[in-house]
């Protein structure tokens, strides 16, 4: 059995062979849209991007959901986000939440007392 990092790489291999056959098999229109440049090539290119991007945002839940029995939550240009990591991250936002809370409440706490500071100076 290959290891996962292999099976990752060669289904990486695998996306990009067919994004280059697909490049080549998908035939030229007539007029070319205009982000192709009026440029045959440069469309060819374009569809080898959207066919290799597709397949990895594909493969990426696929992968995750054979190999570790779980789909993410979340794709986004970081990445894949997967439900342990959410709730790790919410556990991590309410600790910090509750330290900047106490560090409010002591913050109040001196404004208190450098305004009777303030008061008492005033009176003398």
């Amino acid at each position: 059995m290959p290891s996962p990092r292999m099976l990752v790489r060669f289904l990486v291999g695998v996306a990009f062979i067919f994004a280059l056959v697909a490049s080549a098999v998908f035939p030229l229109p007539r007029d070319l849209p205009a982000v192709a440049l009026s440029q045959g090539a440069l469309y060819r290119l374009e569809v080898a991007l959207a066919v290799f991007y597709g397949l990895l945002l594909l493969l990426t839940p696929a992968h995750s959901g054979l190999t570790r029995g779980r789909l993410p939550t979340e794709i986004s240009t970081r990445g894949a986000k997967f439900g342990a990591e959410a709730d790790e991250s919410v556990k991590q936002d309410a600790k910090t939440i509750e330290k900047l809370e106490l560090h409010l409440a002591r913050t109040d706490d001196r404004l208190a007392n450098a305004q009777l500071e303030i008061d008492r100076l005033k009176d003398t």
